[in-house]
């Protein structure tokens, strides 16, 4: 329960609409990468996720540490952000963790540690069965993260100095702001994509007006939504309306375009919308360098590895960028593998263990999970006692059993790089069907 004495005049207690401007002071000035370029969009993201108008985050989903010896003033603080996410097309809710910050003075006290413990007993209140975040290397392992599902794999395009050959009035495309009115147009091909991503998130239609109309512009977490169509014919013979064929999501920070969303109607070149693409931000680049201090000098893709678009421009956009990962929290392993139940046994029917009938034990070293099939369908997700410590069928050191859960390793993979994981021969073949690799492209809400 909140407020809590934690000792030395700190106080922690749920944030409330009377903190939002010192919460915007302190989430700038505490994570600002230069203390001397201060990061103002940190504050409108604070702003929009306490001033109710989100659609799942207020005000009282911040924690804050106050010191009392010091007039109160904000020394901690994280958030908590509902939504929901898909495995497969399960859908599972989320609580996705941000703005986890400390005051410089006051780290290394258990502050961070102390939130966290109420926000997951929030988060878990709320029946959400992962928690995520994205964060600085190692450190939120010690909370029970793993680093597992992908995260920001891009290719970058670097713009041209020299004049574009096409001139726009030739193009066969051209692009517009999309308004609320595009969402009929936009969401399907949103769905679409997401279907071939392993996990994605889930949005309806408040969540879309929210992210295009009501969030700050100014914020990393709203969506500039633009539509690309069919330049009309103006024929005097033969008229043609505009038809739109993509939609493409992008926003520019300092010197790049960053694209964060992107899709094409079936029966449509990726290749033509591509190229398209490529032109106009090389135009709309050489425009907005001539007002700017320094020049647009490139596009970033951030769409995952395995988005069609690369498939498309593979010499275009040859540079792959790596990315980073997100840490993710399953508190409840046998309750989630239960609720994605119908994908374990969809993939088994599709593989050459179908109809297989038998248990995998499985061994996490600090706890243990068995999967009984029939005929091919997950019957019981139950426990065992291993006779030694490394028994069973199949064995994962830590939480590297979370980086196969969700396909951003693969079995193969986990076995070769750490020597205390191994499964035996039938295990070995049921595993890579149950949990195969796949490339996610989670677009969170922020």
């Amino acid at each position: 329960d909140l407020p809590k004495d934690l000792g030395n005049g700190l106080t922690m207690r749920w944030a409330t609409e009377a903190d939002i401007e010192a919460l915007v002071d302190f989430n700038i000035r505490v994570h600002s990468d230069n203390p001397d370029e201060p990061e103002i969009w940190l504050g409108h993201w604070t702003r929009d996720l306490m001033n109710g108008n989100h659609p799942t985050t207020k005000a009282g989903d911040f924690t804050v540490v106050v010191d009392e010896n010091a007039g109160g003033k904000i020394v901690s603080s994280l958030s908590l952000i509902s939504q929901t996410w898909s495995y497969d097309g399960i859908e599972f809710p989320v609580g996705r963790l941000e703005l986890v910050g400390t005051d410089s003075d006051y780290r290394r006290r258990g502050l961070v540690r102390a939130q966290f413990e109420v926000i997951h007993a929030r988060s878990a209140a709320r029946g959400e069965m992962v928690q995520a975040i994205t964060g600085i290397p190692w450190y939120y392992r010690m909370f029970g993260y793993e680093m597992t599902v992908d995260l920001d794999v891009h290719r970058q395009y670097r713009l041209s100095r020299t004049p574009e050959k096409k001139k726009a009035e030739e193009e066969l495309f051209q692009i517009r702001p999309a308004s609320t009115a595009d969402i009929p147009f936009i969401q399907p091909l949103y769905e679409a994509q997401q279907s071939q991503s392993m996990i994605s998130r889930v949005r309806d239609e408040t969540l879309w007006r929210y992210e295009m109309e009501t969030a700050h512009r100014e914020s990393v977490y709203s969506r500039q939504m633009y539509v690309i169509e069919t330049v009309p014919a103006q024929d005097s013979e033969k008229s043609t309306t505009a038809k739109p064929v993509a939609y493409v999501e992008y926003k520019r920070f300092f010197q790049t375009f960053s694209v964060r969303e992107m899709r094409v109607i079936p029966g449509c070149s990726w290749r033509a919308v591509g190229l398209f693409l490529l032109r106009y931000f090389q135009r709309e680049g050489d425009r907005l360098s001539e007002t700017l201090p320094k020049p647009v000098e490139s596009v970033t893709f951030h769409l995952g590895d395995g988005h069609p678009l690369f498939e498309a421009l593979p010499r275009e956009l040859k540079q792959n960028r790596s990315g980073y990962a997100w840490y993710i929290r399953v508190p409840d392993l046998p309750g989630f593998i239960q609720h994605i139940k119908p994908v374990l046994e969809m993939r088994l029917a599709h593989s050459v263990m179908a109809g297989h009938t038998g248990t995998i034990r499985l061994n996490i070293y600090t706890s243990n999970m068995t999967l009984v099939f029939e005929e091919g369908k997950l019957k019981a997700v139950g426990t065992f006692t291993p006779k030694r410590l490394g028994g069973g069928d199949a064995a994962f050191p830590d939480l590297t059993f979370l980086q196969l859960l969700f396909g951003y390793r693969s079995f193969a993979e986990l076995d070769y790089a750490f020597a205390d994981c191994y499964a035996n021969d039938e295990t070995a073949v049921l595993l890579p069907i149950l949990f195969p690799k796949r490339y996610s492209d989670v677009t969170p809400l922020g």
